[in-house]
Parts: structure tokens; C-alpha cells; sequence
């Protein structure tokens, strides 16, 4: 199963690097930002590391999800289409894009983004809220209130789904990290400890 959002482990990883590494950038500053649910804060970071590299995938889609959260609607969909074009089997773009083309009631558009969001196998308690969804839509003309219900509902299953896939992630990154050594977890420091970046993440060794 594929998680929904790329954010937990982002956000671990910038977690690591900020406390251990001690070296912040705006996008890892607008991982922990967006997490703790500071939007406007995280959108200014966001822009800010799109500032110096215009190109960079996934500060494109983080802010296209921060702007969603804003409610920058219009935004959000600038945003995460163009994050489509480049990774169209990101589950969390085509997620966001569903939900942005939803509550702007551009039925049609959120249909054919959720049915692909679907088909790239979620978690399957979330696909089955999409699922719902897509019926939803397909069922009847839905009033504002119903639409933000709605998404909100989705929203949810997605962070749910999102926080038990990244405690499993970090559950089995701590035996990989630290099972080894006979220090406490984190371990303090101890001589011959070197870090380097591998695989996403700053390791010990």
C-alpha cells in the first residue's frame, strides 16, 4: 500500500537533519511548519525555496497542499498540476488535486483525479473514502456544505493513514539506526560516530 502524502517521512527527515545536522532550509523549515499546522508560514517557506530552484518537484506539490489548506484553491490547483505533468503516479498530487477540484464543485475534474488517486492502490481505508467519494459525486448535485464534509472526511482517512505508515517507517528505521550500538535510543554521542546523508536519510555510522 501507498501512503497518500509524502509528509511523514519528509518531515522526519527534516526533523533529523534540523536537530541532529543543524542545518534548516526553507523547505525543511516548511515541512515542520506545515506539519504543525502553521499553512501561511509553511507557504511563504515553500515559495521561498521555489525562489531558489524554480524546478524542484516536491516544494512544488507541498505548496500546492499547503495553498489547498489555505483554501487558495485556485492556487493549489496552479500548483499541483503542475506537480501532475512531472509525477502523474504521485498519489498525494492527484489526492489534493481531487480535493482543490472538489470543493471548487468542478465535479468532473475531481471524478477523474480520485478515480486515478484509486488506482494507484492507497491505503485501503483511504481508497475506500474515495471510493465513496466518487459515488457521491456520480450520485446526485452536492451543496457546499455537503463538499466540505466530504473532503473533510477524505482529508482525515488520508492523515490517519499517513501517521500509521510513518510510525511503521520509524519503527523500523530505529532498529536499523541504533540496534546495533549498545547506547540508549537516540543514543548520545560517542567516538567514532560518523553521519552521512543515505537514502533520504541522515544515518549513523
Amino acid at each position: 500500500m501507498r501512503s497518500a502524502s509524502p509528509w511523514p517521512a519528509l518531515v522526519a527527515a527534516a526533523l533529523v537533519v534540523v536537530t541532529m545536522a543543524g542545518c534548516a532550509t526553507p523547505f525543511s523549515q516548511g515541512l515542520v511548519a506545515a506539519r504543525q499546522g502553521r499553512y501561511a508560514e509553511a507557504s511563504v517557506l515553500y515559495e521561498e525555496a521555489l525562489a531558489r530552484n524554480p524546478d524542484r518537484l516536491d516544494a512544488i506539490v507541498q505548496l500546492g497542499i499547503v495553498r489547498y489548506k489555505l483554501g487558495a484553491l485556485d492556487g493549489a490547483i496552479e500548483m499541483l498540476e503542475r506537480a501532475r505533468t512531472r509525477a502523474p503516479a504521485e498519489p498525494s498530487v492527484r489526492l489534493f488535486l481531487a480535493l482543490a477540484y472538489f470543493r471548487k464543485n468542478e465535479l468532473p475534474a475531481a471524478d477523474e483525479q480520485l478515480t486515478t488517486f484509486v488506482a494507484l492502490k492507497p491505503d485501503r481505508r483511504l481508497a475506500a473514502q474515495a471510493e465513496r467519494t466518487i459515488a457521491m459525486i456520480r450520485s446526485e448535485p452536492l451543496p457546499e456544505e455537503t463538499r466540505a464534509f466530504a473532503a473533510a472526511s477524505l482529508e482525515s482517512a488520508a492523515e490517519l493513514a499517513d501517521e500509521v505508515d510513518a510510525w511503521r517507517a520509524l519503527e523500523s528505521e530505529r532498529w536499523y539506526f541504533w540496534g546495533p550500538y549498545p547506547y540508549p535510543y537516540p543514543p548520545a554521542p560517542f567516538p567514532g560516530c560518523g553521519y552521512a546523508w543515505r537514502g533520504g536519510w541522515l544515518r549513523c555510522y
